[in-house]
C-alpha cells in the first residue's frame, strides 16, 4: 500500500509488453496461484490482528493506542490485497465526526489507514468471530437497530468528539455499487452539534479491475469469503479517498449538516446528481 497525491503512471520500460504481462498475470493459473499466496499471508496477519487484541486487552490503555495500531494494521491488509491508495488533501485536525459513502467493507480497511479513528458499526459485528475481536480492541461505537437505539450511542459519542476525538460514520446505512450517494440519515449528526465539532465528508472511490469490472462493491447477495476470495485474486485495485473540507456544524440542525455533507460527497462521487439535489448554502459550513 503507497499513499500517493495521484493515480500511478505506466511503467516507463519495456511500454510493448504490457498487455501481454497484463494478459499473464490475468491468467488462470496466476490469478489462483496469486489467491493462495495472498491468503496465506491473510491468514497470518489476521492471527497477528488478534495478537495484537490480546495486547490492547493488557495494556487496558495505559500505553498502548488502539487507534494507530488498527491503523498500521489496515495499511498492511491493503498490501496483502494488492490495494494501491491514493488520498487527495488530508484529515482536519482536532475532534471531529467523518462522514463518508459506503461501499463495501474495504471502506473500514481504506479509511483505517489514513488516520486513526474509531468507527461506528451496527451491533451485530461486537459479535462476529475475529472481525468482532478486532473492532473491540479499537473501540469501536456500537448502534442498535430501531427506535431508541441512538440516543445512548449519542451520549457516548458526543463526550469522545468534545475531547478532540475521531469518529467514522457511513451515514448511508448501506452499501452501494459506488456510482452514486445516498441520502444521509441525519440522526447520529446530533452528536457534532452537541459537540460543537467539525464534520468532515470524506468521498471514497474504486477503480476497475484488470478485466473492467467493478469488484469492490459488496452489495446484494454477496457473501464475505467469495469478496475476499474474488480481491485476492485481483493483480492490483485503486482506492481513491477524498477529504473535502470540514463543515461547521455551530448553528445548523442535523438535517442540515447531514444534506450538506451528502452534497459533498455527491460532488466527487456522481457530480451529474449533484443537481438533483436539494439546494443547500454549502458555504456557510464551511470551518
Amino acid at each position: 500500500m503507497r499513499a500517493t497525491s495521484s493515480a500511478r503512471p505506466l511503467p516507463s520500460r519495456r511500454r510493448s509488453s504490457m498487455p501481454e504481462r497484463r494478459a499473464m498475470s490475468n491468467s488462470l493459473p496466476a490469478r489462483s496461484l496469486r489467491a493462495v499466496y495472498r491468503g496465506a499471508r491473510l491468514v497470518v496477519h489476521l492471527l497477528v490482528g488478534l495478537f495484537l487484541v490480546v495486547v490492547v486487552m493488557l495494556d487496558r490503555g495505559q500505553r498502548v493506542n488502539p487507534q494507530k495500531l488498527m491503523s498500521w494494521w489496515c495499511s498492511i491488509t491493503l498490501d496483502i490485497f494488492g490495494i494501491e491508495l491514493v488520498r487527495y488533501s488530508h484529515p482536519h485536525d482536532g475532534g471531529r465526526m467523518t462522514v463518508a459513502n459506503h461501499v463495501s467493507w474495504l471502506d473500514i480497511i481504506v479509511i483505517g489507514a489514513c488516520e486513526p479513528t474509531r468507527f461506528i458499526a451496527k451491533s451485530e459485528i461486537r459479535d462476529w468471530p475475529i472481525a468482532g475481536a478486532l473492532a473491540n480492541a479499537c473501540g469501536t461505537f456500537y448502534i442498535r437497530r430501531g427506535k431508541g437505539g441512538a440516543r445512548p450511542l449519542l451520549d457516548k459519542l458526543t463526550p469522545h468528539l468534545s475531547a478532540g476525538g475521531c469518529i467514522t460514520l457511513f451515514p448511508e446505512g448501506t452499501t452501494t455499487d459506488g456510482r452514486g450517494v445516498l441520502p444521509f440519515h441525519p440522526r447520529l449528526f446530533a452528536a457534532a452539534i452537541e459537540a460543537q465539532c467539525a464534520v468532515q465528508p470524506v468521498a471514497l472511490r474504486y477503480g476497475l479491475s484488470a478485466r473492467g469490472e467493478n469488484i469492490a462493491p459488496f452489495i446484494g447477495d454477496d457473501d464475505l469469503v467469495s469478496h475476499i476470495l474474488r480481491l485476492l485474486k485481483e493483480p492490483e485495485l485503486l482506492a481513491e479517498v477524498t477529504y473535502c473540507a470540514p463543515l461547521s456544524s455551530v448553528g445548523r440542525n442535523r438535517e442540515e449538516l447531514a444534506e450538506a455533507a451528502q452534497r459533498c460527497v455527491s460532488r466527487i462521487v456522481a457530480p451529474q446528481a449533484v443537481a438533483e439535489l436539494p439546494i443547500a448554502t454549502d458555504a456557510a459550513f464551511a470551518v
